[in-house]
Protein backbone atom coordinates (compact mmCIF):
# COMPACT_ATOMS: atom_id res chain seq x y z
CA UNK A 1 0.00 0.00 0.00
CA UNK A 2 1.62 3.37 -1.11
CA UNK A 3 2.63 5.09 1.85
CA UNK A 4 0.49 8.87 2.38
CA UNK A 5 2.87 11.88 1.28
CA UNK A 6 4.37 13.38 4.77
CA UNK A 7 3.25 17.36 5.84
CA UNK A 8 6.48 19.67 4.62
CA UNK A 9 6.29 20.38 8.79
CA UNK A 10 7.59 17.61 9.88
CA UNK A 11 10.07 17.05 7.03
CA UNK A 12 11.60 20.16 8.03
CA UNK A 13 11.87 19.66 11.70
CA UNK A 14 13.37 15.64 11.49
CA UNK A 15 15.85 17.82 9.47
CA UNK A 16 16.17 20.57 11.94
CA UNK A 17 16.65 17.77 14.86
CA UNK A 18 19.19 15.76 12.74
CA UNK A 19 21.17 19.01 11.98
CA UNK A 20 20.85 19.92 16.23
CA UNK A 21 21.81 16.22 16.99
CA UNK A 22 24.97 16.47 14.47
CA UNK A 23 26.20 20.14 16.32
CA UNK A 24 25.58 18.66 19.83
CA UNK A 25 28.08 15.60 18.91
CA UNK A 26 30.94 17.84 17.30
CA UNK A 27 30.02 20.23 20.44
CA UNK A 28 31.12 17.18 23.19
CA UNK A 29 34.25 16.21 21.29
CA UNK A 30 37.36 17.80 23.90
CA UNK A 31 39.53 20.28 23.17
CA UNK A 32 42.84 19.81 22.65
CA UNK A 33 46.31 21.91 22.52
CA UNK A 34 48.26 22.03 19.72
CA UNK A 35 51.09 19.31 19.45
CA UNK A 36 54.04 22.03 20.32
CA UNK A 37 52.52 23.84 23.53
CA UNK A 38 54.00 21.27 25.80
CA UNK A 39 57.19 21.24 24.98
CA UNK A 40 57.16 25.64 25.29
CA UNK A 41 55.64 25.37 28.23
CA UNK A 42 58.46 23.32 29.88
CA UNK A 43 60.97 24.82 27.97
CA UNK A 44 60.15 27.82 29.35
CA UNK A 45 59.98 26.34 32.61
CA UNK A 46 63.23 24.46 32.49
CA UNK A 47 65.28 27.67 30.72
CA UNK A 48 63.63 30.10 33.58
CA UNK A 49 65.26 27.61 36.32
CA UNK A 50 68.81 27.66 34.38
CA UNK A 51 68.74 31.59 34.32
CA UNK A 52 68.12 31.78 38.17
CA UNK A 53 70.78 28.80 39.05
CA UNK A 54 73.24 30.61 36.44
CA UNK A 55 72.08 34.36 38.11
CA UNK A 56 72.76 33.04 41.71
CA UNK A 57 75.89 30.71 40.97
CA UNK A 58 77.74 34.07 38.93
CA UNK A 59 76.42 36.88 41.35
CA UNK A 60 74.42 38.35 38.85
CA UNK A 61 76.60 38.39 36.54
CA UNK A 62 75.18 36.14 34.16
CA UNK A 63 73.42 35.82 31.62
CA UNK A 64 73.07 39.29 31.26
CA UNK A 65 76.76 41.45 32.54
CA UNK A 66 75.94 44.12 34.76
CA UNK A 67 71.92 43.33 34.65
CA UNK A 68 72.42 42.74 38.60
CA UNK A 69 69.96 41.19 40.49
CA UNK A 70 67.48 41.37 37.36
CA UNK A 71 68.95 38.38 36.12
CA UNK A 72 66.86 36.37 38.72
CA UNK A 73 63.97 38.40 37.74
CA UNK A 74 64.42 37.59 33.90
CA UNK A 75 64.62 33.53 35.05
CA UNK A 76 61.34 34.03 37.36
CA UNK A 77 59.38 35.81 34.56
CA UNK A 78 60.17 32.86 32.08
CA UNK A 79 59.00 30.61 34.35
CA UNK A 80 56.06 32.35 35.29
CA UNK A 81 55.44 32.06 31.80
CA UNK A 82 55.85 28.83 31.57
CA UNK A 83 53.52 27.67 34.47
CA UNK A 84 50.82 30.78 33.55
CA UNK A 85 50.69 28.45 30.16
CA UNK A 86 50.20 25.05 31.85
CA UNK A 87 46.13 26.89 32.26
CA UNK A 88 45.38 26.43 28.78
CA UNK A 89 46.62 23.26 28.25
CA UNK A 90 43.86 20.74 27.62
Amino acid sequence: MPESKKRDKVVRRRKAQARAAQRESHANLPKQSPSWWAPVMVAFAVIGLIVVVAAYVTGGQYPIPNAGNWNVGLGVFLMLIGFGMTMGWK
